[in-house]
């Protein structure tokens, strides 16, 4: 084992989906690691201790002894940038986040694939990974959720491929160098870290164009924001050798961008309780498919994880069995149970376009139902900036509920959340309630008047605690 290997990594933040993950891979990599977080009792903390990690509750300057490297989890800076063992690493040359340390070591000298964008990246990323798997590729991943099949957030390969989720949030994706870059779609979504719109583009140039690495570029060619990147990319030389693939519904012409682009066309062929059919047709040759996942959104997800997986040397006959049998990642329209006789079911959905994705899916897939939406707002800035929106999207809905607006990094800001009485002006099918029981009972009153035949609970940060709080005794025990 070489020095290097054996460096001891301190994680700050380490019971964070993404920490947790990186933590587990250095572990598998064979750093010696050591971490702490506010609390030690999460998700993650049993499979860590099984490693072999110590984990401190709280953040103290002694956790840094005999330590090379502090990797951090990004809210921290904005949470608590004056904690003394962040101020501590910081004097010593040792800090960096928990990407930068991804990028600078557990990537070093891999073929790396990067699935960036707004929407579907932890998806394209967990499906890529069992394509990969199913060809014999035996990749090392990182995504930025559970999979529940693994029952955390990365595995750990032994060939030399590494696929990773590559975030735009505080330029995390600045720290990876591709070999392909994915792009699932490009829309504003943190208007706390980008100014405009044109910072947000440029952010994303920078990703595809400035690593050197770059050999394939998989956009989708129906989301303008990524046909728009790569029109800023495409002046730049280094990216006269890549071979771009644009992935998209309808056919179009993209004569005022001077790269060889190849088109892949898609169509959905069928939707059922079962699933989804679908085909992919390159250069006149189309081929069928099918999955269990639903929603035109998964489609657009499975394309892309298909095309980077055959550009890594993926056989047709690998793709198709892994493809049949995924079953999705954690919080994603993900069934918890039931309240009652109705089903439950937790998303990760908390941008406009997510939630008017999924609940058109649950329109597309189950006509007839009456849903109801409990929606957990987050991130205040991204929900001013983009209120009618959310408006619009969640009126998909039967009915909605809006719980306590979540407060995460922005809580140093003392910024406001929107109030209950913007909320139900906005629309009548919205209802404003922070307390947990008293949703219930909302819930159940729908239920009880022919209402409510499916509950939806959306939201990044902690409703997936409220999702599971509905549930009844018996409801516990079922699956939907």
């Amino acid at each position: 084992m070489s020095e290097e290997r054996q460096k001891h990594v301190h994680f700050m933040g380490i019971l964070g989906s993404g920490c947790a993950s990186i933590a587990m891979l250095a572990c598998e990599a064979g750093y010696r690691v050591s971490g702490c977080d506010s609390q030690t009792d999460s998700y993650y903390a049993d499979e860590l201790r099984k490693k072999g990690v110590r984990i401190y509750q709280g953040h103290d300057p002694a956790h840094l002894q005999d330590v090379d490297i502090t990797a951090v989890t990004p809210a921290l800076f904005d949470i608590s940038p004056d904690n003394p063992e962040l101020l501590l690493a910081r004097e010593k040359g040792i800090l960096m986040t928990w990407q930068e340390f991804m990028g600078r070591y557990l990537q070093k000298d891999r073929r790396v694939a990067c699935i960036a964008g707004t929407h579907g990246k932890t998806t394209t990323t967990f499906l890529t990974a069992e394509l990969l798997i199913g060809a014999g590729l035996d990749p090392t991943i990182e995504g930025g959720s559970v999979y529940k099949k693994w029952g955390i957030g990365a595995r750990s390969g032994k060939s030399d491929i590494f696929v990773c989720e590559a975030d735009e949030f505080n330029r995390n994706f600045y720290h990876y160098t591709p070999e392909i870059a994915v792009l699932t779609n490009v829309e504003m979504d943190h208007p706390e870290c980008y100014h405009s719109y044109e910072e947000m583009l440029d952010a994303y140039r920078h990703f595809v164009a400035e690593g050197g690495k770059l050999k394939t570029l998989i956009l989708n060619g129906d989301s303008s924001g990524a046909v728009e990147v790569l029109r800023m990319c495409a002046p730049d030389p280094r990216l006269s050798d890549v071979r771009v693939i644009a992935f998209m519904r309808e056919d179009r012409d993209f004569g005022d961008i001077p790269l060889k682009i190849e088109k892949a066309l898609y169509r959905t062929v069928s939707k059922s309780f079962e699933g989804t059919e679908f085909s992919i047709n390159c250069d006149g040759q189309e081929q069928l498919y099918s999955m269990k996942l639903y929603g035109e959104y998964n489609v657009s997800n499975a394309v892309a994880a298909i095309l980077a997986a055959r550009a890594f040397g993926a056989s047709e006959d690998s793709i198709r069995e892994p493809l049949r049998s995924f079953t999705g990642v954690g919080r994603r329209f993900d069934p918890v149970g039931k309240m009652g006789d109705i089903p439950v079911f937790d998303d990760y959905a908390h941008h406009p376009t997510e939630i008017a994705a999924v609940l058109s899916m649950c329109r597309d897939y189950f006509p007839g139902e009456k849903i109801a939406a409990v929606f957990e707002p987050h991130q205040i800035s991204r929900l001013t900036l983009m209120f009618d929106e959310y408006v619009s999207s969640l009126a998909i809905a039967d009915h909605v509920i809006i719980g306590k607006t979540h407060i995460g990094r922005e809580i140093r800001k003392q910024v406001k959340p929107i109030s209950k009485e913007r909320w139900e002006s906005a629309s009548p099918k919205i209802r404003y309630e922070e307390d947990k029981d008293r949703i219930k009972e909302i819930l159940t009153d729908y239920s009880a008047a022919g209402e409510c035949s499916m509950i939806l609970v959306i939201g990044a940060a902690n409703s997936y605690k409220l999702s599971r709080y509905l549930l009844t005794e018996e409801g516990k025990e079922e699956s939907v």
